[in-house]
């Protein structure tokens, strides 16, 4: 189908990935103001896909839509932070402990992680720098979305799939402390480490640890002072 209708379709797709991505990046902050004429501008589109993709970010979480006041970034709280790290402690687990299942029975699988293992094994190696840094995360974001997909239930590769943008936003907060990169990395080794030698029990224990000690640094790191747009309160 092509026509205004498809074109307007089209154009609020370009637009929500395009808010998504800076909101999960932090370019967007919590609690920032969207205005639609702002957005317009900012994006290039007009008013219609821009109310459709605020429209989706809201479904997601991602954005409030107040009324009389128009749509924000959604902010954060302390109560949304341990809710959701609790949810990921319930599923990620399992899903690593499917993966591992998946890559025992398919030599493929396993060379994709091996050679993930390899690239973490190289970070290792070098100079901290903010480039390091960022590979590190480009590549900690693969073998995320690697165990996703090697995980075999569908509503559970769904779940994980849709809490990912509210993971992300909380990165910058995990990882303010340059040490958090240096142990995160032993994290990611042990876990491919337990994926490859089968051990599908001990690889589910590497990701709770991790998700415990993320969780442990980013209240470590507010409690030294105020983050914008995060609700101490809450």
């Amino acid at each position: 189908m092509t026509g205004p209708a498809s074109g307007e379709a089209s154009k609020a797709d370009l637009v929500h990935r395009q808010l998504k991505e800076e909101i999960e990046l932090g370019e967007l902050a919590p609690g920032t103001p969207l205005s639609e004429l702002w957005l317009v501008d900012r994006t290039g589109a007009s008013r219609t896909p821009v109310r459709e993709a605020l429209r989706r970010l809201s479904a997601e979480g991602l954005v409030d839509l107040v009324p009389r006041q128009g749509a924000r970034v959604s902010r954060v709280s302390l109560q949304s932070v341990r809710d959701l790290f609790d949810f990921r402690s319930l599923l990620e687990p399992a899903a690593i402990r499917q993966a591992t299942e998946a890559a025992a029975a398919d030599p493929e699988l396993r060379r994709v992680f091996a050679t993930m293992r390899s690239e973490f094994a190289r970070t290792v190696r070098r100079v901290p720098s903010q480039a390091r840094s960022r590979a590190f995360y480009e590549l900690a974001d693969r073998f995320d979305w690697a165990i996703i997909g090697a995980t075999r239930n569908e509503h559970l590769r769904r779940t994980i799939s849709e809490l990912r943008p509210h993971t992300a936003r909380l990165r910058n907060l995990s990882h303010v402390d340059p040490q958090r990169v240096e142990v995160s990395v032993a994290e990611h080794l042990r876990m491919c480490d337990a994926l490859l030698a089968g051990d599908a029990e001990e690889a589910a224990a590497a990701m709770a640890e991790h998700l415990a000690q993320s969780l442990a640094t980013i209240f470590r790191n507010l409690a030294r002072g105020p983050v914008e747009g995060l609700d101490l309160l809450g």
